[in-house]
């Protein structure tokens, strides 16, 4: 009867396949600093976790993946590249993004989505693209934000992820304020 009743138990547990596959990256050597957040999907190369690491106030949006090898490389007769990636401190990764193996982000970092980091990037800058390119500093990305968030719609009466539970009614006050500009919450 012990028996029949951890198979059941363990049949009804509901599981996180996000947070085991996360649980596996950290006990592979996985590291990462205070404020590590990622939204989707599991983030971190599998195969080699040990040769990730990101730092502090790091946030990889949905689907974003960090890669520590490349397997392409066997069809051209060669062993499959490896190499560290390593994510500094205040760094935002935007959807869908790739981070390829032997790649350095630097600090105060913006990647948009979609981009494939194929290099290093430096501190205080953003890219975007595919390869990632050079937009702008950080700085100037900041400055203009700000004096945007002056004159553009911004909806604070929730915070960010309680807007799913907001009313209809608050849905479509922003709709309806977002019709022809963006704005901020």
């Amino acid at each position: 009867m012990n028996i029949f009743k951890k198979i059941i138990n363990r049949l009804l547990r509901r599981s996180n396949p996000d947070k085991d596959a996360m649980d596996y990256a950290y006990a592979h050597g996985f590291r990462s600093g205070k404020n590590f957040h990622y939204y989707s999907g599991f983030p971190i190369d599998a195969n080699l976790p040990w040769l990730i690491s990101v730092g502090d106030n790091v946030t990889l949006a949905t689907g974003a993946k960090l890669l520590a090898h490349d397997a392409s490389t066997p069809r051209a007769g060669v062993h499959t590249k490896i190499g560290i990636v390593r994510i500094g401190n205040n760094v935002f990764i935007g959807a869908n993004s790739i981070v390829l193996c032997n790649t350095r982000i630097g600090d105060n970092v913006i990647v948009g989505a979609g981009s494939v980091v194929t290099h290093d990037i430096p501190s205080n800058s953003v890219y975007a693209g595919s390869p990632a390119k050079f937009v702008c500093t950080f700085e100037e990305f900041s400055q203009k934000h700000q004096a945007n968030q002056q004159t553009h719609p911004r909806f604070s009466q929730h915070r960010w992820d309680e807007w799913p539970n907001a009313s209809p009614e608050e849905w479509e006050e922003m709709r309806t304020k977002l019709e022809n500009t963006y704005g901020y919450f």
